[in-house]
């Protein structure tokens, strides 16, 4: 009967079931299990005309209304190819309210009609490869633990039940998202103010953590529900060897319940089996097993979802389903994984960034022996990175910009919830309910308030084993001249080996850039911005076009085939590479010849030495950072350090590779600021 009633209501019979389930409910006839499945299949019929309530000329005017040389044409075959997500409900075709939207997220064609548009995963900075992987990486590997580049996020989240939602004088019971305590990952959670008093907090044994308020409803009042906190997180990287990766032979049985079954939504479905069966091929390495399953989820296009609840299977959904979100995503490769024998489980909150982006997110966990439980996060997917452990970043590691409410999907709220969920799958927005019933998220708003402040490890040249120092200090960050003295550490101290003289920098002065330093508040340098970069970083060789030049770092003589790389997205940015060797189309676009006497007329790289900014060459970031000779002492750089021919060779015949040398590039503020934490000399 049931398994009847939910094929009708799949086939768009709303009326008709409505009907039957209406009847078989009101005759008594039906035991507790029975009357519970029925039930929700009315209201899931009406969560569902909710999602679908557009009409064709809803859409056609929303997409008209940002993409205006759109034609009808364009818009009828979009609706044609099925582009366009309906339902046919009692015979009329419904349209999916985020139709137009998601047409933006998933046609190249629609969004090359939306002027100024960014998709909404391309807003996201971490979503593709960013210099808060390569700390985390760089980190780890570093001290030999998983966890690094801390930060203490704090938190205002507020709900807002609508006037009138709950009658005046009814007590609203509501649940807000809470984080849970994980080792290493999340701690120290202080719960600081809270709308109401006496909230109650779910234990951290609920895998689905809550923060417990009520509150008597008023007439034509609006009811707010807030709390404020604060807590630690940590990026994780466990740089995972494949090879060091074992198939499990006796699973505990903590671990048999993460390679099982969870219906209604990890279900190993023929359809499933012969999915797998055809991306793992005779692959028997667990992790190799994972990188195919997670390629192939990670292909999946994302697009924002119906609710959740209406969709009776989200692994099978996103393997049907022309898009995925992260959620849905995620639950395929849970349920991917358990077939292989790999222990996989749910884990979801909110993410934030560096700037501005944060939303809901779902990611999960994975369980490699000898490594145990490590995360993985496929929307934000293979990173595009020649480095494995970057480009596999996501799949054994996460950013540190993460809040954890849930461990598990679809598990009891405490107090226990007496109506249905508005969310029967994940925690993020809050649960609201009064005696009468639910109340569903059309009845609500939230609001995350959020920020974001960096817990900085301590960081001085003294970590660095250096014995020698370029100092260069300029009045402002917008100063385009500034002054050059050498420092080296004698017993213990350092001692200035030079009177100062003048240099000129980028011709809109100075901003943070990569290299050796902590990551600092501000504006960090991009290409093309004319910054020189701001910070430490390593002097590691030397360049000219003289055969040799008197130095002991190390020295490479340019040939007119010699490019650096400026090209963003090139495979070769902020490097220099031979035109030989990598053939002409390889080098195009380049603005950065290395024989500029050759190939622009003047003598700037005659001599020169490589500053080692931006060290994993991540497009965008800034490339080609040299010292090397001036035009004039009041002509800056497009974002070098330069100086004259007499003082290049002064410098140069001081540095010496075996003393590690650093350039240290600073506003005066700053380095005043930073002189004595860093123990700059």
């Amino acid at each position: 009967m049931l398994n009847r009633i939910n094929t009708q209501i799949d086939q768009g019979q709303f009326s008709t079931s409505k009907v039957e389930i209406t009847t078989l409910l009101s005759d008594g006839t039906l035991n507790e299990k029975q009357t519970a499945l029925l039930s929700f299949e009315l209201e899931r019929m009406v969560r569902i005309e909710k999602d679908f309530v557009s009409s064709f000329a809803d859409i056609k005017s929303y997409l008209k209304k940002y993409a205006t040389d759109v034609t009808d044409k364009k818009i009828a075959k979009w609706d044609e190819n099925g582009e366009l997500e309906f339902r046919i409900i009692d015979g009329k075709k419904r349209y999916f309210k985020n139709a137009g939207y998601n047409l933006f997220q998933l046609n190249d064609d629609a969004l090359s009609l939306r002027q100024g548009y960014t998709r909404f995963i391309d807003r996201g900075h971490l979503y593709k490869i960013n210099q808060h992987h390569v700390d985390i990486v760089n980190d780890t590997l570093k001290t030999k633990s998983a966890f690094a580049q801390s930060n203490q996020i704090t938190i205002k989240y507020t709900l807002t039940v609508d006037a009138n939602a709950v009658p005046a004088g009814e007590l609203i019971r509501v649940w807000l998202p809470f984080p849970r305590e994980i080792k290493d990952r999340q701690t120290n959670i202080k719960l600081t103010a809270s709308s109401h008093q006496n909230p109650i907090i779910a234990s951290n044994d609920n895998l689905q953590r809550t923060i417990y308020l009520q509150a008597k409803a008023q007439a034509d009042t609006a009811e707010q529900f807030w709390v404020e906190y604060s807590y630690e997180t940590n990026g994780v990287s466990h740089n995972i060897d494949a090879n060091n990766v074992k198939p499990l032979t006796n699973i505990s049985d903590h671990l048999q319940q993460y390679i099982a079954e969870q219906l209604p939504h990890i279900e190993f479905t023929p359809e499933l089996k012969q999915l797998n069966k055809r991306l793992i091929g005779d692959e028997t390495n667990p992790y190799k097993i994972a990188q195919k399953l997670f390629q192939y989820v990670d292909s999946k296009k994302w697009g924002t979802s119906i609710e959740y609840s209406t969709i009776r299977n989200l692994s099978q959904h996103a393997v049907a389903a022309p898009y995925a979100d992260c959620g849905q995503q995620t639950m395929l490769l849970i349920t991917l994984l358990r077939m292989n024998g790999i222990p996989a489980k749910w884990q979801s909150g909110w993410e934030f960034s560096a700037d501005a982006f944060n939303t809901m997110h779902d990611w999960g966990m994975v369980y490699f022996e000898p490594y145990g439980w490590v995360p993985m996060d496929v929307t934000h997917g293979i990173l595009d990175s020649s480095d494995e452990r970057l480009k596999w970043f996501y799949l054994g590691g996460l950013d540190s910009y993460r809040l954890i409410f849930n461990d598990d999907y679809s598990q009891p709220l405490y107090p226990a919830k007496q109506h249905f969920r508005s969310e029967t799958v994940d925690s993020q927005r809050g649960e609201v309910e009064w005696s009468g019933g639910n109340v569903y998220f059309d009845q609500w708003d939230y609001d995350m308030q959020w920020q974001v402040t960096p817990i900085q490890s301590s960081f001085s040249l003294s970590d660095l084993g250096t014995e020698q120092v370029v100092l260069v200090i300029t009045d402002n960050d917008s100063a385009i001249q500034g002054r050059l003295t050498r420092f080296e550490k004698q017993n213990g101290q350092w001692q200035q080996q030079s009177e100062s003289h003048d240099i000129v920098v980028g011709r809109t002065g100075l901003a943070w850039g990569l290299g050796l330093h902590p990551k600092q508040d501000g504006y960090h340098k991009q290409e093309g911005d004319g910054k020189a970069p701001a910070g430490i970083f390593n002097l590691t060789s030397s360049f000219g076009y003289l055969d040799n030049i008197s130095t002991k770092l190390d020295y490479q003589q340019m040939s007119s085939d010699n490019f650096c790389m400026d090209v963003r997205g090139s495979q070769f940015y902020n490097q220099t590479v031979d035109r030989s060797v990598v053939g002409e189309e390889a080098i195009k676009g380049s603005s950065e010849p290395m024989r500029r006497d050759i190939h622009s007329k003047d003598h700037l790289y005659k001599k020169g030495i490589f500053v080692a900014h931006n060290p994993k060459n991540i497009s965008d970031q800034g490339s080609c950072i040299f010292v090397h000779l001036w035009r004039g002492e009041t002509k800056p750089t497009a974002g070098c350090t330069a100086m004259d021919e007499f003082n290049m060779d002064q410098l140069l015949s001081w540095l010496d590779k075996s003393k590690k040398p650093v350039m240290v590039a600073l506003t005066q503020v700053d380095y005043e600021r930073l002189k004595k934490e860093w123990e700059l000399p």
